[in-house]
């Protein structure tokens, strides 16, 4: 199966650099995500805490709302990154669909990528789903645009 995402058009060298970058940001390091590029084209980020912080009211063990509107603005941030050779992606747009609670009783990934691309800006789309499960329904879903910052 062809991927729907648009292929990283960096070499390995500079892929890893824009995730050690990422990776080392202070939002990304105080939320607990934990980033990753899989060639050719997919951003990952998962959760590697997840504390009481995270999570919703009401004493659920689910993903609070705004925890997974940041989940996907940096995983689409990711993706841009592996987009371009700019130090900082910026998100323009983002748009969350919640579709059901998405309790973390397993590890949960927000899988992004580039669906359309240009030298100002890309257009991503991205799932929240059980890490390493796309299979299963999606816990919600989200579409934007990122670009480089000049």
């Amino acid at each position: 199966m062809q991927s729907p995402f648009v292929a990283f058009p960096l070499a390995p060298v500079e892929l890893h650099q824009q995730l050690q970058q990422f990776n080392a940001r202070q939002e990304v390091q105080w939320f607990g995500f934990v980033g990753a590029l899989q060639a050719p084209a997919t951003a990952v980020v998962t959760l590697g805490n997840v504390g009481a912080g995270v999570l919703g009211g009401g004493g659920m063990s689910a993903l609070n709302g705004g925890v997974i509107a940041a989940g996907f603005d940096a995983a689409f941030v990711l993706a841009g990154l592996a987009q371009y050779e700019a130090k900082v992606v910026v998100t323009l747009e983002l748009s969350v669909q919640f579709l059901s609670l998405a309790k973390v009783d397993k590890p949960l990934a927000f899988v992004a990528g580039v669906v359309r691309s240009s030298r100002r800006f890309s257009f991503v789309r991205g799932v929240l789903a059980p890490e390493g499960d796309l299979s299963s329904p999606a816990f919600a879903t989200a579409s934007g645009m990122v670009a480089p910052s000049r």
